[in-house]
């Protein structure tokens, strides 16, 4: 039955067949070189009239076609085709036609079976026949062909047929075919290293879906490494036995793109269903979109290696390796490319390492989708060489699968490092029990320029900065944790973004340590690490109290309400006590400590006790003020024991509370410390009824509790008590400040004993001393005022050892920073003549709101300027803020040795600055530049004696030696820091300090500042 032709003839020739007799054509067949004698017409109809016969050579190995011409030659006997059967010959196109062929055939009709191969074209793709992939061209004329014919048909053929159609000009036409050869050769398959073995995959191409055209086949090399793809090309290869990919299957490859058409891949397959799943990977080609994962292009004349981590596509197990070269144009025959060195491997990966509880847990850093329609698969998480971080390039939401599951409770903390590079719209770490980001806040952002509905942390990460994050991710959510995911999103489609997460630990927030003591025996009381947000909004949920990993510390850091619930809570009776102890390093606006009975900070029911702050909260309901003492020193440990009985009591106190309250711009700052927590059921003193002495070179507060603390570790009943309780049971008192006040009262009582009153000294009445301190009395005003004060040297010569009191006056009675000077504008030598003193200071400006009765006005200042209030002599001493540090107990004698001998008595200075008192606390003088200084040096034994019988006190101070040397640099500034160093002030107190001896050069600014907050300014 003949077929639609392949075009139709200019003139009609005889229905009968032709047979003609020429020279044979000689073919080798299998070795073999056999004579085909006969020309016949193939498909009847095609020839002309006139038709010229296929002209072979003389030695028959070539056959000459010119014009129109469908040629038989019946082959010497029957030629089984079977599939290694292959056709070999050469071809020369001399003159261009509408095509060549070659075909081998059972019969002489051209038949839709397609036995024949074009071999140049210039009318387009000839349906009905398989077109070579690479045909002859003007331009490429001679071509040797090698055409697999077993791989197109088998059977027992006839004919060996010639064919150059050309049905516009019959005369038209000219090429040579030379040198045929079939043979049945076994051809080989293409070679792939599967781990390092090579195994071949048959060279029996398989149609890879209904895209595949049939003409063109896969042409391996020799050695098999190899393999061409021509023209439109969907074919499958069978693997020898199905290929396992796992996470850790790469896949590697050179790849040659000789000529560009629409779709280049390679892929995996099953079923030989191109589009059932994602296992094909994009080359190059000038299309795009589909279910492909497209790689880095390969440009045309470009050869590029690849190495593809499969595995991390998609796993499982595959019979076929495709290759697809997709050409739907209308010369199919068109694109080129060449894949050699295929090779499969086991990857061995860094494994990803993060800690759990303080042990490692290692995870197979295969990396799948988190949230699948958000990430480029193609982009791959880069695990370091430690295993310890995570690095992302571009678009990429990834997760890694924990080996066991990770349980979250409320004190669950997770720790990570996180590096920005380059940022791009977000970034962000989970921890999920799923793989949809969507349904749960369980991510949190680290750094971000769009917004991403998940947990922003407080402090975002800026390019070029790593930062550590703690997160309390018990606090956000429980459960388990099944995957840790990394988010790099970046929809632009720029591939933008860099940044690595390291050092991911989870770990358990150590339990609060809280002591119970009784009797001596302390029982400690853990508090499961879940901190309650207290005070409602108050609070800000993600700073946390930092408890040491010991359970006896905990360190507040930036604004915070929290509550640890005590488990089955406290009763307070009148036996209660609470001590602790407290360390301020940054101050805030309030911090304290509660017991309370719910999460509410109510007016009516206060519970809490401020213990430092700049916030005075001493009228605020809130808080329980009365009896408790402040901290104002940083970077020193204080005690605190309180009774709680004396503020409130009961039996169902739920929650320990900590409380450091910051609602500055900066929530951040603020940071404390709380150790040794403990609630003491106390009933009576152990030492009540005790005697006992010490003996001290200074009664100071600290020296007396650690010779009780001492007494008590050999006195029955007291061994394993605290002494600070012990103290609040002995002096039936409610707080550490009364404890203070009482030894205070006990150390001062044996100077208080001897003190010669100022008084005495000055042999006035007190109010001479109120006027000559103020700037007053003949003392001051008369150059004859050294003689009637010649009772000064007397006092000097007979009384240098012994204590003197204070004057009780205006001047020194609110000296809280504990430093008074005096300041002089003259000085009466005896001559007769008034003279300028040495001049050692400036002045800067009075406030007379703070000298009130020294300035007899209510307020109003005075500006001196700097300097121009000409020569200026300050002198002035400090003392420590324990009444029993010598330098306090005997601050009267250096009022003495300043005020009196050296500044009046020695060196005649006298007067004060106008407006001014001359001698005072430093908080009601003038603000200077400076002040010269003197401090107290003392030989001496205090001895300390208690009656347990009478339940008193007795107490004796034996002073040897007082002397007054000049401070360090002989500036008071400089010997006020030398307190704090010792721990006799604060930095608080020193920081006041400065902003009434300002320094030299610096009245200007302390001007200006001063000025500034009554509304003016200074010029």
């Amino acid at each position: 039955m003949k077929l639609n032709h392949i075009a139709l003839t200019a003139t009609l020739v005889a229905s009968a067949s032709l047979t003609v007799q020429s020279l044979p054509l000689r073919i080798s067949i299998d070795g073999v070189t056999s004579s085909c004698t006969i020309q016949e017409e193939y498909d009847q109809g095609q020839n002309h009239v006139g038709a010229s016969d296929v002209i072979v050579s003389s030695d028959g190995s070539s056959a000459d076609m010119v014009g129109n011409l469908w040629r038989a030659f019946s082959l010497p006997e029957d030629l089984e085709v079977t599939d290694s059967t292959v056709l070999r010959f050469d071809f020369e196109l001399k003159e261009e036609a509408d095509f060549q062929a070659i075909c081998v055939d059972e019969d002489k009709e051209l038949s839709d079976e397609k036995r024949c191969f074009v071999l140049a074209n210039t009318q387009g793709w000839v349906m009905d026949m398989y077109n070579a992939p690479h045909m002859a061209t003007l331009s490429e004329t001679n071509v040797h062909f090698d055409i697999p014919i077993g791989k197109f048909f088998t059977g027992n053929m006839k004919y060996l047929v010639l064919l150059q159609d050309n049905d516009v000009d019959n005369s038209v036409g000219s090429s040579t075919i030379s040198n045929i050869v079939i043979d049945h050769e076994e051809r080989g398959g293409l070679t792939l290293a599967i781990n390092g073995e090579v195994t071949e995959i048959n060279n029996n191409p398989i149609s890879y879906s209904d895209q595949d055209h049939g003409d063109n086949m896969l042409h391996m090399s020799e050695d098999g490494t190899s393999m061409q793809v021509s023209g439109n090309t969907w074919k499958a290869l069978e693997f020898t036995s199905p290929v396992e990919i796992d996470s850790k299957t790469v896949f590697e490859f050179d790849y040659t793109l000789i000529e560009e058409l629409e779709k280049h891949l390679i892929c995996f397959d099953n079923d030989l269903t191109f589009g059932n799943s994602k296992t094909c990977f994009g080359l190059s080609g000038s299309e795009t979109g589909g279910e492909i994962h497209y790689l880095d292009r390969t440009e045309e004349g470009e050869t590029k290696h690849y190495s593809i981590s499969v595995g991390k596509y998609f796993t499982g197990s595959f019979k076929y390796l495709v290759v697809v070269l997709d050409n739907d144009t209308s010369d199919r025959s068109t694109g080129n490319s060449l894949f050699s060195n295929l090779e499969l491997h086991q990857e061995e990966r860094a494994s990803f390492k993060i800690q759990v509880g303080g042990e490692e847990m290692s995870i197979s850093a295969t990396d799948g989708s988190y949230s699948s329609n958000q990430d480029t698969i193609s982009n791959f998480l880069e695990i370091s060489e430690d295993g310890l971080s995570a690095k992302m390039e571009g678009n990429q939401w990834k997760s890694v699968t924990l080996p066991a599951p990770i349980e979250i409770n409320a004190a669950t903390n997770v720790d990570f490092d996180f590096y920005l590079e380059e940022l791009t719209e977000y970034h962000g770490i989970c921890f999920d029990d799923n793989l949809n980001d969507s349904d749960s806040k369980r991510c949190f952002v680290t750094a971000n320029r769009d917004n991403w509905s998940q947990n922003h942390l407080s402090v975002k990460t800026d390019v070029g900065e790593t930062k550590h994050y703690s997160i309390p991710v018990g606090t956000y959510f429980t459960g388990s944790v099944n995957f840790v995911a990394f988010v790099q999103d970046n929809d632009s489609g720029d591939n933008a973004g860099v940044s690595a997460f390291s050092n991911i630990a989870f770990s358990q927030r150590p339990e609060l340590n809280l002591g119970f003591v009784q009797g001596g025996v302390r029982q400690g009381l853990p508090l499961f690490n879940h901190q309650l947000s207290y005070a409602g909004n108050q609070d800000t949920v993600s700073n946390l109290v930092d408890v040491s990993s010991d359970g006896e510390s905990v360190t507040l850091r930036g604004n915070l309400f929290k509550a640890f619930e005590i488990p089955g809570g406290l009763t307070i009776d009148d036996n209660s006590v609470l001590s602790f102890k407290f360390l301020m390093e940054e101050i805030a606006e309030v911090t304290g400590i509660c017991i309370e009975e719910n999460l509410e900070l109510e007016k009516d029911f206060p519970r809490c006790f401020p213990l430092a702050g700049d916030q005075d909260v001493s009228n605020d309901a809130n808080w329980l003020y009365r009896g408790v003492e402040q901290t104002y020193s940083t970077n020193e440990w204080q005690t605190y024991v309180i009774r709680l009985s004396e503020f409130f009591h009961g039996d169902d106190f739920k929650y320990l509370v900590l409380v450091q309250d910051n609602d500055k711009t900066d929530r951040t700052t603020g940071t404390s410390s709380f150790k040794n927590i403990e609630f003491h059921e106390t009933s009576q003193s152990c030492l009540k009824n005790v005697d006992f002495e010490f003996s001290f070179d200074e009664c100071t507060i600290e020296n007396f509790v650690n010779e009780v603390e001492q007494l008590m570790t050999n006195t029955p009943g007291c061994i394993g008590n605290n002494a600070w309780v012990e103290l609040l049971a002995f002096f039936d008192v409610n707080s550490k400040l009364q404890i203070e006040e009482q030894i205070g009262a006990i150390c001062t009582s044996g100077y208080k004993e001897q003190y010669l009153p100022f008084e005495v000294i000055m042999g006035k009445h007190f109010q001479f001393s109120d006027e000559f301190f103020d700037g007053g009395t003949t003392w001051n005003y008369e150059n004859e005022s050294r003689d009637d004060a010649s009772r000064i040297k007397m006092v000097q010569e007979n009384h240098a050892n012994r204590a003197i009191g204070m004057p009780d006056v205006h001047n020194f009675k609110k000296c809280e920073l504990r430093a008074a000077m005096c300041c002089y504008v003259a000085s009466r030598k005896g001559t007769g003549v008034d003279a300028e003193p040495e001049d050692n200071s400036d002045a800067c400006y009075m406030d007379f709101s703070g000298a009130q009765q020294s300035s007899h006005v209510r307020d109003g200042y005075s500006i001196y300027g700097n300097g121009v209030e000409g020569n200026l002599n300050c002198h002035g001493f400090a003392w420590g803020d324990d009444v029993g540090n010598a330098d306090n107990a005997l601050k009267g004698n250096s009022l003495f040795q300043v005020a009196m001998y050296d500044s009046l008595y020695e060196k005649g200075l006298a007067e004060e600055l106008p407006g001014a008192p001359m001698c005072g606390c430093v908080e009601q003088m003038p603000v200077v530049t400076k002040a010269n200084c003197t401090k107290v040096e003392v030989d001496q034994t205090v001895d300390v004696n208690y009656n347990g019988s009478l339940t008193e006190f007795s107490v004796n101070v034996e002073i040897r030696t007082i002397n007054h040397v000049p401070c360090t640099d002989n500036d008071l500034s400089s010997h006020y820091q030398d307190l704090v160093e010792e721990g006799k002030a604060s930095q608080m107190e020193k920081d006041y300090l400065d902003t009434r001896l300002v320094g030299e050069g610096n009245c200007p600014g302390a001007i200006s500042t001063f000025l500034s907050e009554k509304g003016f300014s200074f010029s």
